[in-house]
């Protein structure tokens, strides 16, 4: 399924071996991949993308995301701290990809990873779980999860020329 705007569009992926391969969770029990089509993903590293896809967004959708980041239960730091994005901690920065990695303390632990490769932006999300209240909480959470990773890739996709 894909949304397009005048030069990017949104895809819904599954993720494969080679966007798990760049995570670092003990085990993956829940994935997901959306990937935002765009000329320009070579212009700016991961760490750019991930800034532009998760800070800059309008005031609505920052107070959103904190909302749903403390709902499940989500450890970060303050928004803007040195080393994180949006207050998620950075696992791993390289030009191509960035991880975040947040614990919840409602019992799983979930990584984001950014990466800018031919033909554009990849978002995925990796979950595992650490008893069955996680898992049963995440499992709620995904439709909503899932829904605003859409809105938060559209935004940027109408905002690409922006970064």
């Amino acid at each position: 399924m894909s949304t397009a705007t005048a030069q990017s569009s949104v895809e819904t992926l599954a993720a494969d071996a080679s966007m798990l391969a760049l995570g670092t969770l003990n085990e993956v029990q829940y994935a997901d991949a959306h990937l935002l089509h765009t000329p320009h993903w070579a212009e700016y590293p991961a760490e750019r993308w991930a800034r532009a896809i998760m800070e800059e967004v309008p005031a609505e959708m920052a107070e959103h995301l904190e909302r749903a980041w403390r709902s499940i239960g989500l450890q970060r730091e303050i928004s803007g701290t040195p080393g994180t994005v949006a207050g998620w901690p950075i696992a791993h920065v390289s030009t191509e990809y960035v991880l975040l990695q947040a614990q919840s303390t409602l019992g799983f632990e979930g990584q984001l990873l950014i990466r800018s490769a031919d033909p554009g932006v990849l978002v995925a999300t990796f979950v595992d779980y650490h008893d069955l209240d996680g898992q049963a909480l995440w499992e709620r959470v995904v439709p909503g999860h899932l829904n605003f990773v859409r809105a938060l890739l559209e935004h940027r996709a109408a905002h690409v020329g922006t970064l």
